[in-house]
């Protein structure tokens, strides 16, 4: 790859960071070379402008990697009930190397997914509900919230809020909670916070697909409601008719002609697919921002490479949400070569704190370690 031309100078507060569409970025000379078992003989680079060295592998998905890995066979795999610890003895490493990949991954995909909503067209009114599970303890659930499309169950954002243990406990498990909440205690709001961020993505689904309104759907959570009303926008929505939301019994079969069928069927999904949500499993997760990678990584290859429904022609959900295939077809070529940046992206909350690892795991005591790269 000795042709190879950085597409702009890596430093973000230089000028040609974000290079003009038309001119490119041309500021730079170049810089020697390095050489490495994994990659050969790797160019590198001088930004005349800031004085910025960099490489060609600034620019790869595998920056700063000793190891190449098939990420659309890890993302199958994952998708396919294997654990953390099962993927390692299948790529014959550590479990933390895995989950190093996920990670990554996880970012290209959230990347991806933001510049293809620039030009999707939806047209289908949307669903939200929670999915529970529970990641460090039981004592810890989770309740992951979910906006699916009505008709093609395309997944537009996930959000995750742990809560506070419910149902019968006896004496002695009332007991631990009162103890383990000494340490950490679920926000009692963080449902309606994550509901809130839930209502944001759908404005913006709303706004993309250029259409005169929107039903929303969800059960009959009072959190939900609460959020709704404490939205100026969404009352405001809700007042001129554009935001119209609908309730409906959880109590009531979950049949295909549920309203609430598509998050029915995809907390199908997540607990037989994902084994750290499988019933009675030993495998469960152990960090809250790990368990959003992981669970990232689901949601595309649910949404562009999972077909709709294995009987009949073998489209991806994405295509019934109203996004254009060229699209499609361009940025899976891209995904697993070059490197997202977060510099170039404006994302939504909730896509933000998985990028950053921002959301706080029960009884952990600090942040979780973020590498330099990944905030630039």
């Amino acid at each position: 790859m000795n042709t190879f031309i950085p597409p702009f100078c890596s430093n973000p507060a230089c000028k040609h960071h974000h290079p003009s569409p038309k001119s490119g970025y041309s500021a730079f000379e170049r810089w020697g070379f390095y050489e490495t078992r994994t990659f050969g003989r790797v160019p590198r680079f001088r930004c005349t402008n800031c004085g910025t060295t960099f490489s060609r592998q600034t620019f790869r998905v595998d920056y700063w990697l000793k190891r190449v890995y098939d990420y659309t066979d890890l993302t199958e795999r994952l998708a396919s009930c294997s654990s953390i610890r099962a993927l390692g003895r299948a790529y014959h490493v550590a479990g933390k190397s895995i989950q190093n990949r996920i990670g990554r991954a996880a970012r290209q995909v959230i990347a991806m997914e933001k510049r293809l909503s620039c030009c999707r067209k939806p047209k289908e009114d949307l669903v939200a509900d929670g999915f529970e599970s529970f990641c460090v303890s039981q004592y810890y659930p989770n309740n992951i919230h979910l906006l699916v499309g009505a008709t093609s169950q395309f997944v537009y954002a996930a959000d995750y809020a742990t809560i506070r243990r419910k149902g019968t406990m006896t004496g002695e498990q009332k007991t631990k909670r009162e103890q383990l909440e000494l340490r950490y205690r679920a926000d009692p709001q963080g449902l309606c916070h994550s509901f809130f961020r839930i209502l944001e993505a759908s404005y913006a689904v709303l706004a993309e697909g250029g259409r005169a309104s929107l039903t929303l759907w969800t059960d009959q959570k009072r959190e939900y409601r609460r959020s709704l009303s404490l939205s100026d926008c969404a009352t405001g929505l809700s007042a001129s008719g554009r935001l119209v939301h609908r309730t409906i019994s959880s109590r009531i079969p979950r049949s295909r002609w549920n309203p609430l069928f598509p998050v029915n069927y995809l907390d199908r999904e997540l607990r037989k697919d994902l084994h750290e949500h499988v019933r009675e499993t030993v495998c469960f997760g152990r960090n809250v921002n790990a368990q959003m990678e992981r669970l990232s990584l689901y949601l595309y290859f649910h949404n562009y490479c999972k077909a709709h429904r294995s009987r009949g022609a073998p489209q991806p959900n994405a295509l019934l949400a109203g996004y254009a295939p060229p699209f499609i077809a361009a940025e899976r070529k891209r995904l697993w070569a070059w490197r997202a940046w977060h510099s170039h992206l404006d994302l939504d909350s909730c896509s933000e704190d998985t990028w950053m690892r921002a959301r706080q795991t029960p009884l952990k005591e600090g942040k979780d370690y973020l590498p330099k790269h990944v905030t630039v």
